[in-house]
């Protein structure tokens, strides 16, 4: 999919700003994890500035390549093993919270879950990119 550079520039402008937004709400509200979004909205950040310089220099109505075949498939991998370990995972909070095992806040321990899915999600895509 090819996507022109001013359509990806406006993309990364306003999910920053909605990471922003999310950050400075979470604290307000006493949120521990807002930090997490405020490294989130500094990432965007980079990327958007990263993108306005790249479009400045080579124009805006040129285009980037956003999906191809290829990494199309090495997504659904890893998508693929990170669902069925969030399943796993969830699967085993769930049979320790009956038991009363866990003794974690849930909410928490879903937290943890949806983090340690998106690291294994980067680690099989970091094992695919190497594998080629």
């Amino acid at each position: 999919m090819r996507l022109p550079k001013w359509g990806l520039l406006i993309f990364n402008m306003l999910l920053c700003a909605a990471f922003a937004y999310v950050s400075i709400s979470s604290y307000s509200n006493g949120a521990m994890i807002w930090w997490l979004w405020g490294l989130i909205s500094i990432l965007y950040g980079f990327t958007t500035i990263t993108l306005f310089v790249k479009g400045v220099k080579e124009g805006w109505s040129s285009t980037e390549i956003v999906e191809d075949e290829r990494t199309w498939n090495v997504r659904l991998v890893s998508c693929f093993i990170s669902f069925i370990f969030i399943l796993l995972f969830l699967t085993v909070g769930i049979i320790a919270y009956y038991t009363e095992n866990l003794s974690l806040d849930p909410v928490a321990y879903m937290i943890l879950a949806v983090t340690a899915s998106v690291v294994v999600f980067a680690i099989a895509q970091v094992v695919q990119s190497i594998q080629k």
